[in-house]
């Protein structure tokens, strides 16, 4: 008996197993029937794709042409195949549900070319315009189309160490060497290269503080700290023995976005070399500091001073470029900084060198510094703007983000009708580790959006945590707003 299998050939490249049994005593034709019955009734074929001709097919089988029509014919007659003139013969694209649904193609999930348009997002780390609408970008994109990157460097392609290097020293004054930059796919992949490297014990956190990198942490203990009131000394002194490394965000305290003073920075630093504790600066939302004086990192002060201290500075450009360009990077001082390098090369690069070239060719033409100054105006605009709506019940403004406390259920509240009219806000609860001393309320980044998109929406937020009195009067006005324009 002799038994020959061999990958159908498809014109869309595809190869399908033939089983042709010469040794059988089932004609050829038929055994061809009973393959094609199989492929289609368990979905491997799908509805109107086409089969292969029947010179291919016998070619391809060495048996008869006519071999191959006779079983085309009979899967024809069966309703399995389609065949129209001066077309490739087709799998029936009217099949009956009987076939069951396997035998259903299966489409690709739908992708939207542009997020949609009617949502507002004024989650902090949220919102902003688009790079991959930015002609900038996409012309880094295409340059880096037609660049060779090199061989693979699994901490960072060089190009795009040097251009990261460059940018911390133009934008934050940090002054660090290309070769000390190890590229990761964001903040979270940054913290998770650290637990591999061998970080040990218990984490730290600020409480309350950003829930992002708390989300790449859920494996670890967590040991949260009370910074509610900014750094507390005897705080510090009480974790001191519970924890290997405590992760800070000096440049962007939640909710307010405030920074903490370098007089606390150093005090930080001091603490961290005396308890032989790792210091992860979370450089979240840095170069967001549109208004205000660039204070100097972690990383600086423990270089610049010659503390004692072991810091990881964790920079992301997600804030700037969104998360779809998952990019970031980190520095070290001290001795991780060894066992990072090692453990990026073993794992091999965070991204692709694609798209490396791309962050490099981005950075170096400027493209993100244009970016980051359109931000500034755009956060000019949103004060102007929050000047202009007036007062809204509740709301606080210290730092770089809008917050309104309330109860646990007006923030639900608040959360949800705003959802309903497409406004996305980030939850001030979500910052507090635990169930002791939470805060409930909302929190806004004002300059996410353009001044026309912004006003409508604290108009919006403004009618919703007035008092009924207030909300009419305030709809009243709005509907006199939009009859003038």
């Amino acid at each position: 008996m002799s038994i020959e299998s061999s990958p159908m050939p498809r014109a869309a490249g595809i190869s399908l197993p033939i089983e042709i049994d010469r040794g059988s005593a089932m004609p050829l034709p038929d055994q061809l029937v009973a393959v094609f019955r199989r492929l289609i009734s368990t979905g491997v074929l799908h509805p109107d794709e086409p089969v292969p001709s029947s010179r291919r097919m016998s070619a391809h089988l060495g048996i008869s042409r006519g071999t191959v029509e006779t079983a085309y014919a009979q899967l024809g007659v069966e309703g399995y195949l389609v065949s129209r003139e001066r077309s490739a013969t087709r799998v029936n694209p009217d099949l009956p549900p009987a076939l069951g649904e396997r035998s259903r193609r299966r489409q690709p999930p739908a992708v939207p070319r542009r997020p949609p348009q009617h949502v507002v997002d004024l989650r902090p780390g949220f919102g902003g315009d688009n790079p991959l609408r930015e002609p900038a970008f996409r012309r880094a994109w295409r340059d880096s189309l037609d660049t060779d990157p090199g061989p693979v460097d699994p901490l960072g392609q060089p190009g795009a160490r040097w251009a990261i290097a460059e940018h911390l020293r133009l934008l934050r004054g940090t002054k660090v060497e290309p070769d000390d930059v190890i590229l990761t796919s964001g903040s979270r992949d940054g913290i998770r290269l650290l637990f591999t490297s061998g970080l040990e014990g218990a984490i730290g956190v600020e409480n309350p503080g950003f829930p992002g990198l708390r989300q790449a942490m859920t494996d670890r203990e967590l040991v949260p700290f009370d910074v509610s009131a900014g750094l507390d000394e005897s705080e510090l002194d009480r974790i001191a023995p519970l924890v290997g490394a405590v992760v800070v965000t000096p440049n962007h305290q939640f909710p307010h976005g405030t920074t903490l003073p370098v007089d606390r920075r150093v005090r930080l630093l001091g603490w961290a070399a005396e308890n032989d504790v790792l210091v992860i600066e979370d450089d979240y939302d840095s170069e967001a500091r549109y208004r205000r004086t660039v204070v100097p990192t972690l990383y600086d002060l423990a270089v610049s001073l010659g503390v004692g201290a072991q810091v990881v500075h964790v920079g992301t450009f997600s804030t700037l470029l969104t998360s779809a360009v998952s990019t970031g990077y980190l520095i070290a001082h001290g001795p991780v900084t060894e066992r990072l390098a090692r453990t990026r090369t073993a794992l091999g690069p965070a991204f692709s060198p694609v798209m490396q070239t791309a962050i490099a060719s981005y950075l170096s033409s400027g493209g993100l510094r244009r970016r980051i100054s359109r931000g500034r105006r755009r956060l000019r605009a949103a004060e102007a703007v929050l000047a202009e709506v007036g007062e809204i019940r509740g709301l606080v403004h210290e730092g770089r983000t809008l917050v309104i406390e309330t109860d646990e259920h007006d923030a639900r509240r608040l959360r949800a009708e705003l959802a309903a009219r497409g406004i996305l806000v980030a939850s001030l609860a979500a910052g507090w580790s635990g169930d002791s001393d939470v805060r409930h309320g909302i929190v806004l980044a004002h300059s996410n959006v353009e001044a026309p998109v912004l006003r409508q929406a604290l108009r919006t937020v403004q009618r919703l945590t007035a008092s009924a009195e207030e909300a009419a009067r305030l709809g009243e006005a709005a509907a006199s707003e939009e009859a003038a324009d």
